[in-house]
């Protein structure tokens, strides 16, 4: 696939490498091994043990975990995004839904506590978490109705709020989310092992999927303080606000704020695939400069804010002459309109209005997991042509992107990326290439 834009050769091969990068399979791969009739998982030597896979990288880490040792497998869930592809020979798995939760995901979350009250002294639990889990899997706190969680969510994501104020509201009504989940474990005498695939700025692990074996440094207050902050603690359920308000006063126990036996360990994030591009410009003698990893904000701002970057690197050589522009994390989209598109297409939106007319500048931006938003796509391309060629097939770039109606923009133009569903999810990585001036 070579794309109609400035660098499109070079954009296809990074698209190439991006998917190799976030291979969920081969990083989890990477961190088991068996040798002496015993099972290594990163420092710890173990024996038999049970398998919790929750996210949408699910599939391909729980794979890699049956091949390096299935016969070390006790038993095992793996909860996907429904019409996720890919089987298992021994774990199980349960479709659930994503974004919102379902009764689908309730399902799950009860079957996992079902499978964790076979745990025994001294069992391990091989935990696979990666982005999307706090959806998938779901039990709401005592007094909370499903319905009650769907509301909330569904105010949070079109509010937008960052992914870490939307999980600390999570956490605190939720039975399985905030180190609740490892809790029914150690109160068990078992022990907890967690292989993490961060698709969060930052790569905190307490974040990732709500965190359900990691320690809450959040509380109920700051939960109340989120809701408050972005006008929505009117809007939310009544029963939401009591649970909270219960919290509050401690009249229900506060999410784990410390675990013993339980170690967490982040195997891939999205800092290691901008890293794996940064060594590919390397390879072939260009410059490359990673900005961050911990990209957020309204994505459309975000890419103003790159285009400047890029602008700067074309006219001035600052802050580099001819190479890759790198940055990742998850900015926001506020939804004010009723269109199809996602943050990748708004990031992509405003680079190409800020580059408007200019030779040289060029970007590629996807989403890890193959989907972005509410379009069936993962990303995009844009130059410093786009908005002309969109305005030539008669679309208004701009009132499409005031009605959060960017995807057919990409799709008119060909700039559009479709990979599939990739069963990986490492956030958003952006590159921008620059010729030089």
């Amino acid at each position: 696939m070579v794309f109609p834009v400035f660098g499109g050769d070079l954009l296809s091969d990074l698209l190439g490498l991006i998917l190799k990068s976030s291979d969920l399979y081969l990083r989890t791969l990477r961190a088991i091994n068996i040798g002496n009739g015993k099972v290594r998982v990163m420092r710890h030597e173990i024996d038999n043990f049970y398998v919790i896979a929750i996210g949408k990288g699910s599939v391909g880490m729980a794979r890699a975990v049956e091949d390096a040792a299935y016969d070390k497998i006790i038993d095992g869930i793996a909860v996907v995004p429904k019409g996720t592809p890919g089987n298992l020979r021994k774990i199980r798995i349960l479709e659930s839904t994503h974004p919102l939760p379902t009764e689908a995901s309730v399902n799950a979350g009860l079957k996992i506590l079902d499978l964790l009250s076979n745990v025994r002294s001294d069992d391990y639990v091989l935990f696979l978490i990666s982005g999307g889990g706090s959806a998938l899997v779901e039990v709401p706190m005592k007094g909370l109705s499903l319905e009650d969680i769907k509301e909330v969510n569904n105010l949070l994501l079109r509010s937008g709020a960052t992914i870490h104020e939307i999980n600390t509201v999570r956490k605190h009504l939720s039975m399985t989310k905030g180190g609740r989940l490892a809790k029914e474990v150690i109160k068990r005498g078992g022990r907890v092992i967690t292989l993490i695939a961060s698709d969060v700025p930052g790569d905190d692990p307490a974040t990732v999927a709500s965190g359900p074996t990691v320690p809450d440094p959040t509380m109920y207050k700051d939960a109340i303080t989120i809701l408050r902050n972005r006008g929505l603690w009117d809007k939310v359920p009544s029963t939401v606000r009591e649970v909270l308000e219960q919290g509050l006063k401690g009249i229900i126990e506060e999410s784990p704020k410390e675990l013993v036996n339980t170690w967490n360990y982040v195997i891939a994030s999205n800092m290691d695939v901008l890293t794996d591009l940064a060594n590919y410009a390397k390879s072939l003698g260009m410059e490359s400069l990673i900005l961050t990893s911990r990209m957020d904000g309204e994505a459309r701002e975000v890419g103003r804010y790159l285009a400047s970057v890029a602008l700067e690197a074309r006219f001035r050589g600052v802050p580099i002459r001819r190479g890759l522009i790198l940055s990742g994390g998850e900015p926001t989209v506020t939804v004010v309109g009723n269109g199809r598109g996602g943050r990748t297409t708004e990031i992509c939106m405003g680079f190409a209005l800020s580059v408007r007319g200019v030779d040289g500048v060029s970007m590629i931006s996807m989403a890890t997991d193959g989907i972005d938003g509410n379009m069936d796509a993962a990303g995009c391309v844009a130059d410093g042509h786009l908005i002309e060629e969109a305005i030539k097939l008669g679309i208004d770039p701009v009132n499409e992107l005031r009605n959060n109606n960017t995807a057919v923009i990409f799709e008119r133009t060909n700039t559009i990326i479709r990979t599939g569903w990739t069963g990986s999810n490492l956030n958003i990585v952006t590159a921008i290439y620059v010729s030089g001036y």
